[in-house]
């Protein structure tokens, strides 16, 4: 007789019945989380969706670029838009204005016969000495109103009412007291210029922050050490500022000084085509001055952000 078939129920001594093929990727990549709450598998990111989010290498560096050529674009759209007030200008009424073309005429021909260089030498020897002078003493003054107290407080009222004064209006006088030579015209300028560097470089001065001095004291420098390595450097940003002020009011100083009686320079040019009603000329020059001041305010701010690039903020 056949021994009846003994039928095995898996207990704990029997093998486990063997593994399926694995479930396929799409059945992977979703999981069931608490209270049924499906959820994504990281590895089922896909290579081309995460290069979608990504910015592309070749256009990463075009963003600084933009940034930089934006302000450009709008100053020369603003150039381009006066330029073509000061054509129309010119066409509708070319007695009182005269159009960029003339204006740009009248400029060559005065380089041709060599009176515009003549007297932009002339002018920019002036201008040079008197606003040098004017920023040696302004930022050594103000350095100076900032450590004494008492010459702060007795000399603060003076400044600002002797700033209020029109030295423009005084210069006749001090070209009679003086004479009529470069060191006359050079006080004219040093005094037109020199207000806006000391008011500037004492604020400046008085603006640093306690601490840094306290912790100089703390570590007995000298005041030369003091003023070396805490003042200046956090003055200069204040000091730059005054002196693109006093760049713009060296430019006047000096036109008023070239006007009055002993007219030479670009003083004396202006003086002579506007007794004759040259517009042309007129025009040409005071664009002429404006450019080159603009060109020392930019040279100015370079000169800023070279000694004072720790106040630069990078967003």
């Amino acid at each position: 007789m056949r021994a009846p078939e003994q039928r095995t129920t898996p207990g704990a001594g029997s093998r486990p019945p063997a593994a399926g093929p694995p479930p396929p990727a799409a059945a992977r990549t979703r999981r069931t989380g608490p209270r049924g709450v499906r959820t994504t598998s990281p590895r089922t990111t896909s290579p081309h969706a995460a290069s979608s989010r990504t910015t592309s290498p070749r256009t990463a560096p075009l963003a600084p670029l933009a940034a930089r050529l934006r302000p450009l674009a709008i100053s020369a759209a603003g150039l381009l838009a006066g330029l073509g007030l000061w054509q129309l200008a010119g066409q509708r009424d070319p007695v009182l204005f005269a159009t960029p073309g003339r204006s740009a005429s009248a400029l060559v021909d005065m380089v041709q016969d060599g009176s515009l260089p003549s007297a932009l030498l002339s002018s920019g020897k002036l201008l040079v000495i008197g606003l040098a002078l004017a920023i040696v003493v302004g930022v050594g003054f103000g350095l100076l109103l900032s450590r004494a107290r008492l010459l702060r407080a007795s000399t603060d009222w003076l400044l600002f009412a002797l700033q209020s004064v029109p030295i423009v209006a005084l210069a006749p006088l001090i070209l009679s007291a003086f004479g009529f030579g470069l060191s006359a015209k050079t006080l004219v300028v040093f005094l037109t210029a020199v207000f806006p560097v000391v008011v500037n470089t004492a604020e400046g001065a008085h603006r640093v922050p306690t601490t840094l001095l306290e912790v100089a004291r703390t570590f007995r420098s000298s005041e030369w050490r003091i003023w070396k390595d805490v003042l200046l450097p956090h003055t200069v940003p204040y000091a730059m500022t005054g002196v693109r002020q006093g760049i713009a009011m060296a430019f006047v100083g000096t036109l008023a000084a070239e006007f009055f009686l002993n007219a030479s320079g670009v003083g004396g040019l202006l003086l002579a085509a506007g007794t004759r009603f040259d517009t042309a000329t007129v025009l040409g020059l005071t664009v002429l001055v404006s450019v080159l001041a603009v060109a020392l305010m930019g040279l100015g701010r370079a000169v800023e952000r070279h000694f004072a690039r720790w106040r630069t903020v990078k967003a």
